[in-house]
């Protein structure tokens, strides 16, 4: 059951071919609240394949066995902040093409310098917009 709380993986039909899934981006979204996890999982399975986590001690397993595309994180998670995450994907996962968008409340312009510091592609604050959320996965794709 641990694996259930750490992980879920998202499929956008489950009538789909194991192939097709695949062929979509993954997103990995990792976030300490379940009503976030929710709403970004809501507005990106449709386009993605989602993997959710709710805290970051089990990122680094996540992304040995799923691969990322994009890695979605909050700052302020337990155990392990958002900042010391993206620095270890940065110096770990150096060789993949893996950029991370932080999604989070902090709203300072130290937030902004601190995520840019550890490596991030994007930052954007809660409250946020579909929209943009949308934009900023679309743009870190694409690159």
């Amino acid at each position: 059951m641990k694996a259930s709380l750490e992980e879920t993986v998202t499929n956008h039909k489950a009538s789909q071919a194991p192939n097709a899934t695949d062929k979509r981006p993954k997103v990995l979204i990792v976030d300490d609240d379940p009503v976030v996890r929710r709403i970004v999982l809501e507005l990106l399975n449709a386009r993605y394949n989602v993997i959710l986590a709710s805290t970051g001690v089990q990122l680094p397993d996540l992304i040995h066995k799923h691969i990322p595309n994009l890695v979605i994180l909050d700052v302020m998670l337990p155990w392990v902040n958002g900042f010391e995450l993206c620095r270890i994907i940065k110096t770990e996962f150096q060789n993949e093409r893996m950029p991370v968008l932080f999604l989070t409340g902090c709203k300072e312009k130290e937030d902004l310098l601190s995520g840019k510091e550890a490596g991030a592609a994007g930052y954007l604050t809660k409250p946020f917009y579909a929209k943009d959320l949308y934009r900023e996965v679309e743009r870190l794709l694409a690159a």
